[in-house]
Formats: C-alpha cells, structure tokens, sequence
C-alpha cells in the first residue's frame, strides 16, 4: 500500500532532525501501534504521510489510491457549529454522496456515540465529548489508510472502548491504521505491529505476535540466592535486580530448564512468574525505560 523510503524532516531552526532515515513498508488490514516518548517524531511522522508536510530527504511512494482519513491531535472541527453541522460540513468537504454518505455518517456517530450530541455546538462539548467528535471526523472519510494521534485521550472508559472497537474493525475491514497512543493496553489490544520511535530514529519495528522473549520473575524473602546471580553472569543472560527480586528475559526453552534446575537446589522463591513479555517491559527494554 505505502512505501517510506529513508524520510527525514527538519523543522526550522531546529538543531536536530525530528525525523532521520525512517523506511516502512505498511499494507491493508494491518494496525500499527506507533510509540515513542513526547518529541520522539510520532506527530511529524504522521504529518509526513498525510501530505500536511512535505520530506526533505527519502520518498513515500503510494500503490493504488491514497485517501488518507485523519484523527489529529489537535481538536479540528468549528466550535459555534453544531455536531451535526460539522459532520455535514465534512462530509462536504469529502464530497460524500447518497448511500455512501449516509452509510459514513450513520457509521462515524455510532463509533463515537454522538447521536444525543448532535444538536449541541461543538463549544458546548467537555473535552472528552470533543475528543469523540474529533474521532467521528476523521472516520468519516472514506479512505485505504487511517491515521489516529491521541485519539481517546480525555475520553471515558466506556466510549474509549467503543471507539477501540471502531478502531480495530477498520483493519479487520482491510483498512490500515497507525494509532499513536501513550496508553500501553490500547496499543496492546489494537496493534497487530509496533512501531517505536526514539529521537527520530527508528528503533523497533516488530509484530506483536512475534514478541520472542518470555519474562521470568522470582522474588525471595531474604535475598537472592547468589548461585544464580551467578549464572544469570557467566550465561550473559538479561537479567535486572531490585531488592530481593531478580527478573529475566528468555528466548530459549532450555535457558528455562537450566534455571528450574538450579532453582531446585537453592531456597525457594516467595513468588514465581513466567510468561510472555508485556508490551510495557518490551517498550521500556527497548527505548532505555523513557515512557
């Protein structure tokens, strides 16, 4: 669907590039969790995509059509007009029609729950209700790839889970869709893919179901038994210490057997986890524990 081909950006002035030689490859019906700590280069990046900026260095090539639906982080729509004002207004400006009109339309209210707002002026909204009309705006536009910055901050647990939903069903349709968030779970529950972003550069790019590190957790009474301190060193193993807890990461069922064994054989640990890695601990082991 979309090629990036090493883009990069600069603003002016600034002593650094907000974006360097980032390259993607992004195809229908997938969902990218994009992450990466405030002034990493999200917003830029989506910017880029969107036409709102041009790149300075390196290409985005299109294949096929290019209609892009856009959920900004900034509020976007008409403050004195009313919801249903706004969503005409842009359903004008995306030169909706007929059946296809009223399809985008019935659809963008259902997703952000706007039907009892519709006679109020956008002015009139809290923050969270603005937040789901930003939402509804975006999705009106029929387009092959949507784009979502902060989509739900703000907004209630019960619509943000509604608007999740939304989300989710565009990729489950043959949408793509790059979702930023700093909200770990949703990512975690939408994202089929992580895309990581840390000064500009791009540091993971990784699907979810790929995750190939299982996390290891044991936690004694007293201390840590030193004898598998002591593996963990000579094994090179990834491992951190807090207190009397000691958490690894494994890769390889026998590095799990090895431990068992040497487990046996020393205390027992008061508590005992092991499972997949988290997309927090992935986030956190991957951009150096910048949240």
């Amino acid at each position: 669907m979309l090629d990036l081909q090493q883009l990069g950006y600069r603003y002016p002035g600034s002593p650094a590039p907000a974006l360097q030689d980032i390259s993607l490859h992004i195809q229908p019906g997938e969902c990218i969790g994009l992450l990466g700590s405030n002034g990493a280069g999200k917003t830029t990046l989506l910017s880029l995509i969107a036409g709102l900026i041009q790149p300075q260095q390196g290409s985005l090539r299109w294949q096929g059509h290019n209609a892009i639906g856009l959920v900004p982080q900034s509020l976007a729509f008409h403050a004195r007009l009313r919801v249903s004002e706004n969503l005409q207004l842009f359903a004008d400006l995306y030169r909706l029609r007929g059946s296809e009109r009223q399809h985008q339309l019935e659809q963008a209210i259902d997703a952000a729950q706007l039907e009892s707002l519709l006679k109020r002026t956008a002015a009139q909204l809290s923050g969270g209700q603005q937040r789901r009309l930003n939402f509804a705006l975006g999705l009106l536009q029929p387009a092959q790839l949507y784009l979502l910055d902060e989509a739900t901050v703000g907004v209630d647990s019960a619509n943000r889970q509604r608007m999740l939903q939304a989300v989710r069903s565009l990729a489950d349709n043959g949408k793509a869709v790059i979702y930023t968030s700093h909200y770990l779970p949703e990512i975690e529950q939408l994202a089929d893919r992580v895309l990581l972003l840390s000064e500009g550069r791009l540091l993971l790019d990784q699907r979810l179901q790929e995750q190939p590190a299982q996390q290891f957790s044991a936690r004694w009474a007293d201390t840590i038994p030193q004898a598998l301190v002591q593996l963990c060193h000579d094994r090179h193993w990834s491992c951190s210490q807090q207190g009397n807890q000691l958490k690894l990461e494994l890769s390889d069922p026998q590095q799990l057997q090895e431990l068992l064994q040497l487990l046996a054989s020393q205390p027992a640990p008061v508590q005992l986890d092991y499972g997949p890695a988290s997309l927090e601990q992935l986030y956190l082991h991957s951009s150096g524990g910048q949240l």
